[in-house]
């Protein structure tokens, strides 16, 4: 975990648009904790996964698809807890607006007022906020750097053996 956000009605105070190069507040494992931050700029990784704190809400990005500058754009999702599978969903990185990005379950027009923004910046508050943020125990960020496979054995999962 890279980033928190307690419950509460506002988003992530950082205002980098997640190049990991703000740090604030002091890390802790629980929910509860004040927002904090940790600098993850010169880290490996190539993928993000947006959770709300109490799991029940989540998305998987590849870290190409959230990060460039594209205004209602459509972003890959690797997979989400709508959808077990890749789709796209139109979100906002603009530059210099400092509470992008908006990464969202569906469109950003179809889910900033329904519980469906999985991170914003700036302290953003208002109906994206709220009607995630204290519902479903904040939120958090988490990074990973995934071996990703593109060969005739990993289709459908892998697992498969040449004979």
């Amino acid at each position: 975990r890279v980033r928190h956000v307690p419950a509460g009605f506002h988003w992530h105070p950082a205002r980098d648009q997640l190049k990991g190069t703000a740090a604030y507040g002091k890390k802790s494992e629980y929910i509860t904790a004040p927002a904090w931050s940790t600098r993850f700029d010169s880290t490996q990784f190539n993928q993000f996964m947006f959770a709300t704190g109490d799991c029940k809400k989540w998305l998987i990005a590849r870290k190409w698809s959230v990060m460039g500058w594209y205004a209602n754009g459509h972003r890959w999702i690797e997979k989400s807890s709508i959808k077990g599978s890749r789709y796209q969903a139109r979100w906002y990185r603009r530059h210099r607006v400092y509470e992008d990005p908006w990464v969202s379950l569906q469109d950003y027009g179809r889910s900033w007022n329904r519980g469906m923004i999985m991170y914003g910046g700036r302290g953003y508050g208002g109906h994206q906020a709220g009607t995630i943020l204290p519902r479903h125990q904040g939120a958090n960020v988490f990074i990973r750097r995934k071996v990703i496979k593109k060969t005739c054995a990993s289709l459908d999962g892998g697992g498969w053996k040449r004979v």
